[in-house]
Formats: C-alpha cells, sequence, structure tokens
C-alpha cells in the first residue's frame, strides 16, 4: 500500500520546490497516515482533502484533463488561483476524464483501493454515470463516501447550487454583521464551505472509527448550510429562549454590539472586551478611580452597559488616543483587560508574533514566491501543514497507478446504522466559553462520554453569564456530557483527576497559557498517568510567541487575524464590526477533528498519546489564507469590499419587501448574468453590451447595485429567490435566527431541535451539521447541571460512599444544587 510521504511523495519532487523546501512531511507526527482519500470536489469542500493530507492521509486529486474549475476560483494572482493552492496544498495530481467511461472505470480502480472518496456534486450531478453518491457506495462496500453539498441530499433545497455567499446568508454568518441603517455584510474568505470541510474531516474520522472495526464504508451527508448554522454563535439557541421567557432578543445587527467594543487609537482601532467584574476594576484604576465611576452597579455588566455610550466608551476613546493599537493592547493585556488590536492583511504578514509561531511559511509555487499560512494546528510542538504545494493537472497519474496495491478487503460485516461511532471513547472536558466545550460536544454527540470538569470556584463563565448555573450558549456547547463538580485546585481535586485520567482517551482544555501546567494536570502530568491520552489545548494566541500570555475571546483572534478589517463596507475606514464570535465555533471542530484523529493513530497504526495544540487566531489566519497569500504578492491589494466579489456582479445582499429582509443574489458568469437579467424583465440598462462582460460589470457594480435594489425592493424574499432559482441563479435568504427557526428546510433536515432544559425551561438546539448511513443520529440530550454526576463518577473511579461525603465536606467535590438535567 502506498502511504502518504513514503515513496511516491519522495519522488514526486513535491519536498522541495525551487531551490526551497515547501514542509517536510518528515518531521511532525501525522496520526491518518495510511488512509487514502480519493478527492473529486470542485470549489466545495476542497479543505476537507487538504485537512486530511495534513494529518497524514495520501490525497489524491482528480481532475479532468483540462484542470479543475476551482483553478479559476479568486483570488488569483496573474492566472494563479489562491483559493487553489492554498486548499490543494499537499495533494496528489491524478488527471481523468470521468465524462468517459475508460476514465470512470480507472477511477474505480482507484476506489476499490482507496478508503475515502470526497464528492461536492450536488444530487442529481451525477445521474446515470454511476459515480452518485449511494451508486459509488453500492458498487465499494468498503468505501467511506462523502457528499459535500450546499443543502444536503434530501430536504426541499436539496440540489440548489449556490456559492458560498449564499450560504453565510442562509447559514447565519450574514445578519449580525453590519451597522443597523446599512445593509448587513456577508463575511471575507469562505467560511461556510470552510467549516463544512471541517465537518466533513469530523464525519470522514468517525467513519474511519467504524471502518477500521468492520471493514465497511458509509455514505455521509454534509451540508454546508447545517455546518454554517451551527457555528453562528448559539444564535438560535439564544432567541428561542428569550421569545419563550417573553424576553427581547436581538435579531439584528448593531455594528460590534455592546460586548465587543471597537475603539479608536492614534493609528488605527481596537477590540476591547470588559465582561468580567475584574476587567472592570483594572480598568478604573487605569481612569484614575474617579468617583462618579464608584457605584457597585457598575461593577456588573448591564450596570455598565447603560452608561456605556455618553461615558464609558468616549472616557476609553481618550484614553487611547495618544496611543498606537499596538501600546494599547500591550498596556490593557499588562492590567488584566482583554484588548487585542485591529490589524490589516498587510499586519499581520509582518506581525513578531506571527513570525515568532512560524505561522506563515515563505515558499514559492509555479514561479512566484507566496506567504501561505502554514497550518491549523500543532502536534507536539510541531506545526503539522501541507507536505507540499498543490499538484500540476495530472502531476502524479502514472505513479498513482503504478503503486495502487490490492483492492482494500470486503467489509467483515456491515453496518447497521444504530452505532453511536464513538461509543467507549472517554473525554475528560476541561473547557469553557465557546472552543474546548464546542469540541467535547461534537464528540459527546457521536458516543463519547464527555466529562464536564467544572466547579463553583472556577465556573465555566458561559455556564453563568445569565446570572445562575444555566443559559442557553452553555446549553447548546455543553449538552450529551456528564458533569463532575470537582475543585481542580486542591490537592485530592488533583489526585481525583490524575485518576480519572487512567481511564480517558482525550482531555480537552482551553485555559490561558500555562494555566493546567500550574494546577498539576497539564499534559506532562497527565500522560505521566496514561501515555496514550490524547490532549487537545486551544489557546487565544498559541502557547508560545510574544503574545502568548494574552487572554481575550473569538472576537479578540477575529480582529488580530484581519479578519474585522476585511469584514466592513467598502470604502470605510472605520470597522463596522459584527456580533459574531468566529472563529470559537470552528476552532472548537478543528480541536475535535485533531484529537479523534489522535485516537484513529493509535487505533490504526499503534502510536501513543500525543499533544495536538489549535490556536484560535491561527484559525482566523488559516481560514483566511488565500487573501493573506495574495496581499504577500501584491502588498495593500487586499481591503474591505463589503458584499462585492471579484468572483462576479451582482454579488451581495439586496432588501426585499418586508422589516429588515434581505436576500442574497450572486452570478457567477455571463451566463448566470443573462438569466438573471431576464428575471428582471430585460429593462434596457441591464442589455447594454458593456455589461456582458465580467469585465465591463465590475467597473460599473455599485449602478448595478442600485438596479437590482430598486427591484427586489417591491418583492418579498420569497418571490425573489423562487424567480432566480427557476433559472438557475444563485440566490437564497438572509436568515437570522427567526428565519432559521420557521425555514421548512432546515426542519425537514432535522436541525430544529426542541427539548426541555433543567432548570430553565424549553429551547431550541441546532441539529446536526451531517447525517450518515452507517451511524445513529446525533444524540442531543440536555446539558447537565454542575455536578448532576460528581457521585457515579466517583463510582467509576472507586471511591466509597464515606469518601465522597468526605469530600464534599471538605469542598472538593460539589452537586447540582439547581436541578439541571
Amino acid at each position: 500500500m502506498l502511504c502518504h510521504g513514503n515513496s511516491l511523495a519522495d519522488q514526486s519532487g513535491h519536498l522541495t520546490v525551487g531551490t526551497r523546501a515547501f514542509y517536510d512531511p518528515t518531521m511532525p507526527r501525522r496520526p491518518l497516515s495510511g488512509i487514502r482519500v480519493v478527492d473529486l470536489t470542485i470549489e466545495r469542500g476542497e479543505l476537507a482533502g487538504r485537512l486530511l493530507s495534513d494529518l497524514g492521509a495520501e490525497v489524491l486529486r482528480v481532475e479532468p484533463p483540462e484542470g479543475s474549475p476551482a483553478r479559476t476560483m479568486h483570488p488569483m494572482t496573474g492566472s494563479q488561483s489562491l483559493f487553489f493552492t492554498v486548499r490543494n496544498a499537499g495533494k496528489l495530481g491524478v488527471a481523468l476524464n470521468l465524462s468517459q467511461d475508460p476514465d470512470r472505470a480507472r477511477l474505480h480502480d482507484v476506489l476499490a483501493c482507496s478508503d475515502v472518496v470526497i464528492d461536492s456534486a450536488e444530487p442529481g450531478a451525477w445521474a446515470d454515470s454511476g459515480l452518485d453518491a449511494d451508486d459509488l457506495a453500492r458498487r465499494h462496500p468498503h468505501l467511506i463516501v462523502c457528499s459535500i453539498t450546499s443543502y444536503g441530499r434530501s430536504g426541499p433545497y436539496a440540489g440548489r447550487d449556490v456559492p458560498c455567499a449564499v450560504l453565510d446568508a442562509t447559514g447565519g454568518m450574514a445578519f449580525k454583521a453590519g451597522v443597523p441603517d446599512r445593509e448587513p455584510l456577508l463575511p471575507p474568505g469562505n467560511i461556510a464551505d470552510d467549516t463544512a470541510s471541517m465537518h466533513a474531516v469530523f464525519a470522514i474520522e468517525c467513519a474511519l472509527v467504524q471502518q477500521h472495526a468492520t471493514g465497511a464504508g458509509q455514505v455521509l451527508d454534509v451540508s454546508v448550510n447545517e455546518a454554517t448554522a451551527q457555528i453562528a454563535d448559539w444564535s438560535l439557541s439564544n432567541w428561542t429562549r428569550s421569545l419563550d421567557a417573553g424576553m427581547p432578543s436581538l435579531d439584528s445587527r448593531i455594528g460590534p454590539g455592546p460586548v465587543y467594543t471597537i475603539l479608536p487609537c492614534k493609528d488605527g482601532y481596537v477590540r476591547l472586551v470588559i465582561i468580567a467584574e475584574r476587567h472592570w476594576k483594572a480598568m478604573r484604576a487605569w481612569l484614575g478611580e474617579p468617583d462618579y465611576l464608584q457605584d457597585p452597579e457598575y461593577e456588573t455588566f448591564m450596570g455598565r452597559f447603560g452608561i456605556a455610550d455618553a461615558v464609558l466608551n468616549p472616557l476609553y476613546a481618550e484614553l487611547f488616543s495618544t496611543m498606537t493599537m499596538l501600546e494599547v493592547a500591550e498596556q490593557c493585556q499588562n492590567r488584566g483587560i482583554v484588548c487585542t488590536p485591529i490589524l490589516k492583511p498587510d499586519d499581520v504578514l509582518a506581525n513578531p508574533h506571527f513570525e515568532a509561531r512560524g505561522s506563515f511559511e515563505q515558499v514559492e509555487v509555479d514561479g512566484t514566491s507566496l506567504t501561505l499560512a502554514s497550518g491549523f494546528f500543532e502536534i507536539d510542538r510541531e506545526r503539522v501543514g501541507p507536505t507540499g504545494p498543490p499538484p500540476t493537472v495530472g502531476e502524479h497519474t502514472d505513479a498513482v497507478f503504478a503503486a495502487l496495491g490490492d483492492p482494500r478487503p470486503a467489509p467483515s460485516r456491515p453496518l447497521s446504522g444504530d452505532d453511536s461511532p464513538l461509543e467507549g471513547i472517554r473525554v475528560m472536558d476541561f473547557g469553557h466559553g465557546g472552543v474546548g466545550v464546542e469540541a467535547g460536544r461534537m464528540l459527546a454527540e457521536y458516543g463519547a462520554d464527555v466529562i464536564k470538569i467544572e466547579s463553583r470556584t472556577y465556573p465555566d463563565f458561559i455556564r453563568t453569564v445569565l446570572g445562575g448555573e444555566m443559559s442557553p450558549s452553555f446549553a447548546s456547547s455543553s449538552r450529551s456530557k456528564r458533569s463532575f463538580g470537582v475543585d481542580g485546585k486542591s490537592t485530592d481535586g488533583v489526585t481525583l483527576l490524575k485518576r480519572m485520567a487512567r481511564t480517558c482517551d482525550i482531555a480537552i482544555e482551553n485555559n490561558s497559557t500555562g494555566i493546567m501546567d500550574q494546577m498539576g494536570i497539564g499534559y506532562t502530568d497527565l500522560i505521566a498517568e496514561n501515555p496514550d491520552l490524547i490532549m487537545m489545548s486551544s489557546q487565544l494566541m498559541g502557547s508560545t510567541g510574544p503574545w502568548a500570555s494574552w487572554s481575550g475571546y473569538g472576537p479578540n483572534t477575529q480582529v488580530t487575524g484581519g479578519m474585522t478589517h476585511l469584514w466592513n463596507y467598502e470604502g470605510d475606514e472605520a470597522p463596522a464590526g459584527s456580533m459574531s464570535i468566529f472563529p470559537d465555533h470552528f476552532a472548537g471542530r478543528t480541536g475535535a477533528v485533531t484529537a479523534l484523529a489522535g485516537v484513529l493513530g493509535r487505533r490504526r497504526n499503534g502510536e501513543r498519546g500525543m499533544h495536538v495544540e489549535v490556536c484560535q487566531v491561527e484559525q482566523v489566519v488559516n481560514v483566511m489564507a488565500d487573501l493573506l497569500a495574495k496581499a504577500s504578492v501584491e502588498p495593500g491589494s487586499v481591503v474591505p469590499r463589503g458584499n462585492h466579489h471579484d468572483r462576479g456582479t451582482p454579488w451581495g445582499l439586496f432588501p426585499c419587501a418586508g422589516d429588515d429582509a434581505w436576500v442574497a443574489i450572486c452570478t457567477r458568469s455571463d451566463a448566470e448574468w443573462q438569466a438573471f437579467v431576464g428575471v428582471l424583465g430585460t429593462p434596457d440598462w441591464a442589455t447594454d453590451d458593456g455589461l456582458s462582460s465580467l469585465a465591463g460589470r465590475r467597473v460599473r457594480e455599485r449602478e448595478i447595485d442600485d438596479h437590482v435594489r430598486a427591484w427586489t425592493a417591491e418583492r418579498t424574499v420569497g418571490d425573489v429567490v423562487d424567480a432566480c432559482l427557476a433559472v438557475r441563479v444563485p440566490a437564497g435568504p438572509m436568515h437570522n435566527s427567526s428565519g432559521q427557526y420557521h425555514d421548512p428546510h432546515f426542519r425537514a433536515r432535522g436541525f430544529i431541535v426542541e427539548l426541555d432544559q433543567p432548570p430553565i425551561g424549553g429551547m431550541t438546539f441546532e441539529g446536526p451539521g451531517f447525517h450518515a448511513s452507517g451511524m445513529a443520529g446525533a444524540d442531543i440530550r440536555p446539558a447537565p447541571g454542575l455536578g448532576a454526576h460528581t457521585r457515579e463518577i466517583c463510582a467509576e473511579l472507586g471511591l466509597t460512599d464515606d469518601e465522597v461525603e468526605a469530600l464534599l465536606a471538605a469542598g472538593v467535590l460539589e452537586l447540582d444544587t439547581v436541578g439541571g438535567d
């Protein structure tokens, strides 16, 4: 069998491009080595194969002899697609014409000797070819067939072929970005598609666990729409809970919002976050302890909220006005105040913290020197990124067919479809906020026994953010888990946690850098108890580098990674802001992917424990890697574009009849433009010969926007969407939480999950990001009360009732006193 990084990779010349090494695949541990993946994706899901390759799989990039259409995807530099470069680095190139039977037969030869195939064709696109996902699964029962589509393989929207921007809108990533008196803002980059790729890798890993046990494959149905809605910041859960409780709920855009404030300084802007009482007291001391800020009410977030615009924000702006954004951030962090600078792409590329961490690599591809993000994660302090540049068309075709090896054996038994793939895996979840807990949630939903480690002396702040011991955000991220109430800062508590580590497969933590080591339960401590343990750590700025000690939240990395600057109206200097907490939920999925990869490496290849690190700010950097690469080649060229896109015009969000109703419309080609002109009724302005080409339309973007706005404003969202889709012009509604809740497709796909969540009552949870033919559906149960399972977990650890009572009396153990699940 051929393994990535073995003979073929050596023969390919991938390790050296020009005179400079790209990435050395022999250095870091790559736990998925020995797995072969066939990648048929076009545009959608291309990052999935790249991530599997980073983790060690051999990924064969199959494309037609003329090359994949993705090789023309923006951003471009010259004739080189940086979209393609970033998402196909490290893959092996195979050229096949799948419209012809001889090459289809050759593809089946490859699939017979492979473990996974990834495809992005919409349902029906492979009709009568034998290459549809279900056809492939029937012909190759050993094969994991991962189908990544816009809206999934079932439901009323199945088969809609729309670009990432439409899915950003329907999935909930646009409605909370921008200011109230202007249009909502689509995020920069390809968040929806890349998020679906991360979901797809997690789904593939779950299926690989089952395949390793039985030899059987299955069909995985990954919906970009649902994967995106899963990372929309608990919006659905919070909105429905507020609705049921009769409370007002923010379901629209208000710039950066009251929590993640953006303020000007001498040379730019910073994001200041003052949530905790300690943050406020440190800031008040910096302001000189003025008498008018001593009211105890201001020690609460809601108390400060009442004077934020009139009093506090002007005070902060005056304080910061003589300092650069880096000086402001450093002064704040030194005082224990959460603050980070809003960097532009060129700033990111030159930043000393990223340089110290090796977040970027200078490489040469097709004769062009690029600065590329070096990878989403590290294993045992070694960067795990691409093993080579993207292949040229068919670069490795002959070598691949010469080294296919023997077909995979037939399954030893079929999958029932009722089994949870991660059953038997035990996880210690030290997570808090949005990253670690989301990683634990992903594992719990597919059968892992995830134990939330917590105490009232150091609670997860998301649990207590609303004043009690349960919030909708916490419930969403900690559903389906058990809770162990234990004081991890006590000697006896540490002893118990070390005992627990001996029986666990994975430990998850996203505490501030060094905290776990200080408590005596860091990786070195736990691996001494269990050499097979996989620990996943995730820190704001990573565990190394000048800013490693900085504290903050997801939106703080969004600004430092360059995303906030680009997520803005075209031509505006001041950031518009968004209430999105990206990349918290995305980083949680990266954490789940890497932790489960470690388990697979142990089961398949006999590897021992490992320490995986997911730096949160590097998730932003890697998702925007193609835009940053363009900035490295053409400094100053990557600027805010609002809702415009180099790929097509018109492109963006347009107002419709109704209250804050918006529709996404995107034309990707001249043919789609002409079809859209027909939808408009072929008005005279649209038949101008100057608009027949993309180049001509781009010059007149604003004029076209004005005409389209005038047309959509007189029609409902549904009418516009239906008219566009009838002629295959991509369109979709911009959904807020209410829109998602009432959307018939979300409901048909089982994405709206309504449960009673003790002690706060009825609540709606986000449903699964994928469906599978060979495994049980996501196990979604209410989140536990703090300490709800303390006694049963102690019994599993071998403690007697008397020992438990003594530890409860000493305050080492805690029980649920509120009435959680």
